[in-house]
Order: C-alpha cells, then sequence, then structure tokens
C-alpha cells in the first residue's frame, strides 16, 4: 500500500471514529453529515467523497469486523477445513467484541434504526459472497457447489445464533458462548431436507 493509500484508509477510519461517536452521542438520525464533516475538520464534499451515506459511516469499523473471509484465510493453510473454520469464527468472536471497536455500540444504533438495520442485510450478503469464495479455495470446489454453500450457512448461522444470544446480555463472554455452540455442534440432531424414495 503506498502513502497515498495508507493516508486515504487513515482518514477514512478517523473520520467513520467521529460519526460513530456523534451518532452515540446524539443519536444516529439526528446527526447530519454537515455536523460530522466540521466535527472531523474536512469539509462536506470531501466527507461525501469517502462515504457517500451516513449509513456507510457507521458500517465502516462494523464491515471490518465481519469480513469473514479474511478470517477463513488468515487461517494455516494446512488446517482441515472443519478447524479452520471453527478458527475463524473465534477469531472473528475476539475482534466482535475489541472496545476500541466499539461494536457493542454500533449494534445498538443498527438495531433502533431502519436504514442502517436495511443497509445491513446488503453488506452481509456482500461478506457471505466473500466468505463462500474463501471456503472454496480450502474446499477445493466451485463457490456454487452445495457443499461450500450449506457449510457456510451452518458457519455463519452459528455465528448468528451466538450473536443473538449475546445481543440480549452484552455482559455474556461473546467467545465463550461461540465456543459452546461449535463445541456442541457435532452432537447436535440436524435434520437435513430430504425427498422420499
Amino acid at each position: 500500500m503506498g502513502l497515498r493509500e495508507m493516508k486515504a484508509a487513515r482518514t477514512r477510519r478517523q473520520v467513520a471514529d467521529v460519526a460513530v461517536t456523534l451518532f452515540i452521542e446524539q443519536g444516529y438520525d439526528e446527526t447530519t453529515m454537515e455536523q460530522i464533516a466540521e466535527a472531523a475538520e474536512i469539509g462536506t464534499s470531501t466527507l461525501y467523497r469517502y462515504f457517500p451515506s451516513k449509513e456507510l459511516l457507521l458500517f465502516e469499523p462494523f464491515s471490518d469486523v465481519i469480513d469473514f473471509g479474511r478470517y477463513l484465510r488468515a487461517r494455516p493453510e494446512d488446517e482441515p477445513v472443519g478447524e479452520a473454520l471453527a478458527g475463524a469464527l473465534l477469531d472473528l468472536a475476539d475482534a466482535f467484541v475489541d472496545p476500541a471497536k466499539r461494536i457493542t455500540e454500533i449494534r445498538r444504533i443498527v438495531d433502533a434504526s431502519a436504514v442502517p438495520r436495511a443497509r445491513l442485510w446488503d453488506v452481509l450478503l456482500d461478506r457471505r459472497a466473500d466468505f463462500e469464495a474463501a471456503l472454496a479455495d480450502r474446499m477445493q470446489l466451485p463457490p456454487s457447489d452445495h457443499s461450500v454453500q450449506v457449510s457456510a450457512g451452518i458457519a455463519l448461522d452459528v455465528f448468528a445464533r451466538v450473536d443473538e444470544q449475546w445481543k440480549g446480555d452484552h455482559s455474556k463472554d461473546y467467545r465463550g458462548l461461540l465456543r459452546d455452540a461449535l463445541t456442541s455442534l457435532p452432537t447436535t440432531s440436524i435434520v437435513l431436507p430430504s425427498l422420499p424414495d
């Protein structure tokens, strides 16, 4: 990454941090792009060049954390696929509860605001497609293969179930909840849809 790209990435992070602070203090709907630009000490046109919409500011730190494919690609290449999946989810859990990323506060804003909540689905779909591509590489299958898509779906669904538990009580240990879910998974009575003979 060149100097210009590093500076742009740093500016993006700083502006998003300022925006999230304002969203927490004032409320998402009550905070304007003009207020964000002023607080970040940049022009409004510069702000819109980096972030064309307010929800993109909110998701800047969040989207990095839910980059599922990145966590899977970071696992050792010789690690068995199932272990790599579990390890990637546990690494993701660690990032998810990192206080510096303020995911808990961002989640509260998303849960309370209709536009970011709707936009989150687009972000998650994009991240899921990348996760399927990373998993396909590990499984040596095309991303469109059912084995890849179902395996990715199960892994992400386990994470989503744990997230729902944690959302109800942020004092719970996120990694512990996820580890419990992953430990119990092999003994569950999962039923796959099947057609009669």
